[in-house]
């Protein structure tokens, strides 16, 4: 019986043990010249060494690569290759050759692999890199995807050209789209329109293209996904100031703050819907969990004395966030590894019982609508009102204006965030009581100390004061719109961030 060839394994650039494929049909060939260039001997350079002359060729390998390959793998390569390092290959030298690339080399290391991979394609490709379209931007998202529109169109007030692109099979279309001529900045919401491995951002970098995410939901939550640490050197847009300084202990190169803000052409003018009668009624409009939360998590337990420690910090109107589950379970790092997931899971749980609380408690001591799916139905079944999830692009803003009062409950996923509604109910003329995060910092004390509680029993009594002094609930309302349309736009958040793109 006979035996499979043993195959040499290595630990990748995540850290993990992966096995090596050998043999010719590892290798594809890109572009056509007289010279021979191999991109990764694979396990087994003696494979190529009978199908390549002894001399004329070049080889580039990674470092981590070759330092763990047996003594037999680099006596196998013929003396008469020349080794370049990877600031050799210009792309004179690219577009003149025939490249050999071990394919499983872009799963295995792809930082090291990423940007030469993207500068051999752009060498190869007719009439070598594209030229820049000047003020083009590419943007990335589906037309149900927040604040696509609204970065969008606030762009384009700005004198930029905007190109939506659709997300589906952007990484493999990329390459055609960047024959015809490259924008001067991609800006992806949340890593959309990246693929994990990081090659869509090698080849817009190589092209001279700006790429800038920005992360309106928990980083950490977001890289955990990736496969390689390419998004170290992403321009990275992040709307919780708290993770500046975590983003930048793991390598992130440049990180910016740039919380939410407020769209003016959807919430400054509020449509009037007459279904929604709500006047004397306390609002809350969101989901019970965010989507996919039981996939993202799978496989996540948490130690029951900690989450048990958390639930009696939220009881006592504290915060157990994503910050004190990170130091609670002992934790440095959070990428790369499924280490962070234990820490948002954390975060999360203590989240939808934050907002159980908060709801539970309105709806036991005032008139509560709640629009959302039908988990909440379960979770606070004091509430008598519970309607339909709403469009956001659609009567959202009415709800909002003919409230009461809204409620807030900031995820605890984001230890200094804000949400939408810090800044879309007060557009739309709307009045909002908020849970007290730090994130509130970036609003004057002043204004955050009428509106904010850090406990839900506070509720009922902020409710009951500002219905018998409505001439301070109006001048607080008045005041809160001004400041968010006078400092809290898209538009400014845009000029930021293209300010400090250097666009």
């Amino acid at each position: 019986m006979s035996r499979r060839p043993e195959r040499l394994q290595i630990v990748n650039e995540l850290g993990k043990p992966q096995s090596l494929a050998a043999g010719e049909e590892q290798f594809a060939r890109l572009g056509h010249g007289q010279e021979t260039l191999v991109l990764g001997l694979g396990p087994d350079p003696a494979i190529l060494a009978s199908l390549l002359p002894g001399e004329g060729v070049a080889y580039v390998e990674c470092p981590q690569f070759a330092e763990q390959m047996p003594e037999r793998w680099a006596a196998s390569i013929p003396p008469g290759w020349a080794r370049l390092a990877p600031e050799d290959l210009t792309p004179g030298l690219l577009a003149g050759c025939q490249v050999l690339v071990y394919t499983p080399n872009a799963k295995l290391f792809p930082s090291f692999w990423g940007p030469i991979r993207a500068a051999c394609q752009l060498a190869q490709a007719p009439g070598g890199a594209p030229p820049a379209a000047s003020g083009e931007v590419w943007l990335p998202g589906d037309e149900d995807d927040l604040l696509v529109s609204e970065i969008a169109q606030t762009l384009m007030d700005l004198g930029l050209s905007v190109r939506r692109l659709a997300t589906e099979g952007l990484a493999a279309e990329l390459p055609r789209l960047l024959k015809h001529g490259r924008p001067e900045l991609f800006i992806s919401v949340n890593f959309k329109g990246l693929d994990p491995l990081g090659e869509s951002f090698w080849l817009m970098r190589k092209a001279g293209t700006r790429v800038a995410v920005w992360c309106v939901d928990n980083p950490f939550n977001l890289v955990s996904g990736l496969k390689s640490g390419f998004w170290r050197s992403v321009h990275l847009a992040v709307t919780d100031a708290w993770f500046v300084e975590p983003l930048r202990a793991h390598g992130a190169e440049n990180v910016l703050h740039l919380p939410l803000a407020a769209w003016p052409s959807l919430f400054a003018s509020p449509r009037v819907v007459p279904k929604y009668d709500l006047s004397g009624r306390v609002v809350f409009v969101g989901r019970s969990e965010f989507p996919e939360k039981q996939r993202f998590f799978a496989g996540v337990a948490l130690p029951e004395a900690t989450l048990d420690a958390a639930m009696k910090r939220l009881d006592q109107g504290l915060r157990p966030d994503f910050a004190w589950w990170r130091t609670a379970l002992e934790i440095e790092r959070l990428w790369p590894g499924a280490e962070v997931r234990s820490v948002g899971l954390g975060a999360e749980q203590c989240s939808r019982a934050a907002r159980v609380l908060t709801l539970q408690s309105a709806a036991d001591n005032l008139p509560l609508t709640i629009f959302g799916d039908p988990g909440w139905a379960g979770l606070v079944p004091a509430c008598k009102d519970l309607r339909g999830p709403v469009d956001y692009y659609g009567p959202l803003p009415s709800i909002y204006a003919t409230a009461e009062a809204c409620l807030n409950v900031t995820s605890l996923l984001l230890p200094f965030g804000l949400t939408q509604r810090h800044f879309d109910v007060w557009a739309a003329g709307g009045f909002l009581l908020t849970d007290a995060t730090p994130g509130l910092r970036l609003f004057p004390e002043e204004l955050t100390r009428e509106v904010s509680f850090e406990h839900p029993g506070r509720i009922e009594g902020m409710v009951q004061r500002f219905a018998a002094n409505p001439g301070l609930r109006a001048d607080l309302a008045r005041s809160w719109r001004s400041l968010i349309l006078a400092e809290h736009t898209y538009r400014q958040r845009l000029e930021k961030l293209l300010g400090w793109l250097a666009l």
